[in-house]
């Protein structure tokens, strides 16, 4: 065997063994390439789920709840009464409230912002409890809970602005202990009333209120309860003594589903035909599987043939019409006298940055004609009309013609 065929059988050898190697990777690497946008959206999910899993938290955020530890909260207070020797039990619903309430003589505490309970819960709740105190109650939690007290509006600012109430004015203990406390909220008037934010000439309105026998009392802001400001003035003693009363204290916070059945708000998906839901699921599904046909990644851009092809001559007839129409002479003098000093600057090889002098010059000394000359029909002509156009252009193509045959 000659040299040269052991040249080629042993290419031969050697390029199939490395087609051989490589077919495995590179089918790999079009599997990925196929699958690359669903393995992106695959782990994007999965960071997301992991990262929610590792940042979400199970502290409870509720304001004024008694074990929510941020300032909003309420945990300072309750852990202090618990050490004062109160047991203090929070009830998770209405339900509880009650069995709470209704087996010993125990204070409420009483915060619905949301309005979640109705009338008759507020009387059932007036009745099992020895005591009520409401923080920052609306128009019908007083009128179920605390009747002889009613809503004198929001503190002034002038009074929010200062920080602090100072003096009780009043003869309940409990106001008498504290001395001053923070300002904010709401104001009420009662049968008691202390810390005043409001005077003038009809009755004064204050922050705390309070009913003749004791049986409720009014904090109309909620900040004289929470961590961040029970340390403030005399915050923590207004609520210790006005919560620590009893034995007992509920602390009790309605939820949604403490709303009454009729009161509840009905949900729409109810008020919707029973073939609704499986029609819902059908259309899914099939936008699924829509999403997954079209979606899916297209190949490499193809080149096609054009199907029409233009001719040079017929795009620069469809111009001079366009011009002819909208009479646009100026700019086709441009046109023109700009295409010819190209063509003339190539053909007497002056290059593409030559000037239109030099190419006068050039055109002068190619033709023999004079540099004025040739400057007016290169430089100063203007055509004045469509037949004076139609004539400097055939000019400008006998100069052309001249210059290529000198």
């Amino acid at each position: 065997m000659s040299g040269a065929a052991v040249e080629t059988a042993a290419g031969h050898a050697v390029g199939g063994n490395v087609s051989g190697t490589s077919a495995g990777p590179s089918r790999l690497r079009r599997r990925f390439r196929a699958w690359r946008l669903w393995i992106i959206l695959a782990l994007v999910l999965a960071g997301g789920v992991v990262l929610s899993l590792l940042t979400s938290t199970s502290a409870d955020r509720t304001p004024l709840s008694a074990g929510n530890p941020s300032p909003n909260g309420a945990q300072a207070l309750v852990r202090v009464l618990g050490e004062r020797g109160v047991d203090v039990v929070q009830a998770p619903d209405f339900n509880s409230a009650l069995r709470a309430l209704d087996a010993q003589d125990a204070t409420l505490l009483f915060f619905d912002p949301n309005e979640y309970l109705g009338a008759g819960q507020l009387a059932e709740l007036r009745a099992a409890a020895g005591k009520a105190v409401l923080v920052e109650p609306t128009f019908a939690q007083l009128r179920g809970l605390a009747p002889g007290i009613s809503q004198a509006g929001l503190v002034p600012e002038e009074t929010v602005k200062t920080g602090e109430v100072t003096g009780p004015r009043c003869a309940d203990p409990a106001a008498e202990a504290a001395g001053t406390v923070s300002a904010g909220g709401l104001a009420y008037r009662g049968p008691v009333t202390c810390f005043p934010v409001t005077g003038g000439a009809g009755e004064p309105a204050g922050l705390f209120a309070a009913e003749e026998d004791g049986s409720a009392a009014v904090l109309g802001y909620s900040g004289l309860l929470a961590n961040g400001t029970i340390t403030e003035n005399g915050n923590a003693a207004l609520a210790l003594r006005s919560l620590g009363s009893a034995g007992t204290l509920v602390w009790y916070l309605p939820v949604p589903s403490d709303i009454p059945a009729g009161d509840a708000p009905a949900n729409p998906f109810s008020l919707l035909p029973d073939w609704v839901d499986p029609l819902l699921a059908w259309v899914v599904v099939v936008a699924a599987i829509a999403a997954f046909w079209r979606g899916r990644r297209l190949g490499p851009l193809a080149m096609e043939p054009m199907p029409v092809v233009v001719r040079a001559s017929e795009t620069a007839d469809g111009r001079a019409r366009l011009y002819q129409d909208s009479r646009a002479l100026d700019r086709a003098a441009a046109n023109l006298r700009a295409g010819t000093m190209v063509r003339l600057a190539a053909r007497l090889r002056l290059g593409p940055g030559s000037t239109s002098a030099a190419v006068v010059e050039a055109a002068a000394r190619s033709t023999g004609r004079p540099v004025s000359e040739i400057d007016a029909l290169l430089n100063r002509h203007a055509p004045a009309n469509d037949s004076d156009l139609v004539t400097w252009s055939q000019e400008l193509l006998y100069l052309e013609e001249e210059i290529t045959e000198s």
